[in-house]
């Protein structure tokens, strides 16, 4: 008779991962947990029609319209004719969807094209990609065993905030050096590190998805004084600042050098899909198009690049610095509206309503949701626990007149729960 249940495995406490860097035994079940929660109040699973633009999105189940406050577009150019055409004109004009293999081996010349392109219209040498997740999985790994700056690997410190897709090749980086995480904006535990060891490599972001913005001003300083490698995911405010939509880390690394790379996904203000960086020197340049997942069958599509270079159209034309000037009007209303309120991001596009509990955050995006604005609920494991609350993305396609009905609703919904 067998007795599976009853026989103890003695490599049964051996099996577990030492969950230095990442632990899904903890953060699926609270994530999960959450989810349900937001999927039971109808905050899931939304089915739109988008013929009316984000500003009046349509349930088509329910009927329900309502303004898009969840949209990473910040400037709204993901629907602009002149980035749709091109993408379709793209297709029309090479008959393939895309070459389904790694680009340095064959790419169309289209895709050369999108990098002069884009390397005119931001300054500096620029790579694309399917998306910038795919960069740091590339890069940070080279960047730590030192293939990158042609030297012994560097300590790698990654600011406690960073998104998502760089905190996820952790594991491979430590594989590679000595990774550290900094407290958020932290420049004294970064200068301490700077102190303790020759060449360390900064991981961090530009404007925050959560909000708030990087010390950018401390960050120079740190890397002049000490020579330290600047990795700096700007996705979030990539077009949104800038003549020519170079985004705010370049307010402080206008000239990109060889211990800095910018990169940032062209997939949300841009208006596009995929990502780039920017790099300080084309020294690298073919060599990180032959890495990793780089080098892999995905490059970018024919329809990517052309809504690409459709965008870059628009970045070179006046309408992009008046899309700039009322997003930055609308943020500027927001902030003095809510001023005195628990929200962070003051000065940012990305707000974040803090509230505390799972449940309140969901209940809060519900109310919203129900008066016409859809913002994202967000808990842990994006927040840390206990910390849930409401994101929400303000928009240069946004009029002035709906930034004020906004905040007005926001006001009034918040008023009870605050």
């Amino acid at each position: 008779m067998h007795t599976h249940d009853t026989v103890t495995d003695p490599a049964a406490d051996t099996t577990m991962g030492p969950h230095r860097f990442r632990n899904n035994q903890r953060m699926v079940p609270a994530g999960e947990a959450a989810w349900k929660l937001a999927g039971e109040h109808g905050m899931l699973d939304i089915r739109v029609d988008a013929a009316n633009g984000q500003n009046r999105l349509r349930d088509v189940r329910t009927g329900h319209e309502f303004l898009n406050l969840a949209s990473c577009s910040y400037l709204g150019l993901n629907s602009h004719p002149t980035v749709v055409e091109a993408g379709v004109r793209a297709l029309r004009t090479e008959n393939v969807t895309g070459l389904a293999m790694a680009e340095f081996r064959i790419r169309l010349e289209a895709a050369h094209r999108l990098e002069e392109e884009l390397s005119e219209l931001f300054g500096t040498p620029v790579l694309p990609s399917i998306s910038c997740g795919v960069i740091s999985a590339a890069v940070l790994p080279l960047l730590a065993s030192g293939h990158i700056t042609d030297t012994d690997p560097l300590v790698v410190v990654f600011d406690r905030f960073a998104h998502f897709s760089m905190n996820f090749v952790k594991p491979v980086v430590a594989d590679e050096s000595l990774v550290l995480t900094s407290p958020h904006n932290d420049m004294d535990f970064l200068e301490d590190v700077c102190r303790r060891y020759p060449r360390v490599a900064y991981v961090c972001e530009g404007a925050y998805s959560t909000g708030g913005l990087a010390d950018l001003e401390g960050i120079k300083s740190l890397q002049e004084k000490y020579g330290m490698y600047v990795y700096l995911d700007d996705s979030h405010s990539l077009s949104t600042q800038g003549p020519n939509g170079e985004g705010y880390a370049r307010s402080v690394f206008r000239e990109l050098d060889e211990r800095t790379m910018i990169v940032a996904s062209t997939a949300k203000a841009f208006g596009s899909t995929g990502g780039i960086a920017m790099l300080g020197s084309s020294s690298v340049f073919d060599f990180l198009y032959r890495s990793g997942p780089m080098g892999w069958s995905q490059g970018m599509r024919t329809a990517a690049i052309g809504t690409t270079l459709g965008s870059v159209a628009v970045h070179r034309s006046p309408e992009l610095g008046e899309r700039q000037h009322q997003l930055a009007e609308n943020i500027a209303l927001f902030d003095r509206r809510m001023k005195g309120r628990p929200i962070r991001g003051v000065g940012s596009h990305i707000k974040f309503v803090t509230v505390g509990e799972n449940e309140k955050a969901v209940r809060l995006a519900t109310e919203l949701y129900r008066r016409g604005y859809y913002c994202s609920a967000m808990f842990f494991p994006v927040v840390p626990r206990g910390q849930a609350g409401i994101r929400l993305m303000l928009r240069g396609d946004m009029t002035t007149a709906m930034t004020e009905t906004f905040v007005d609703t926001l006001q009034d919904v918040l008023d009870g729960f605050l």
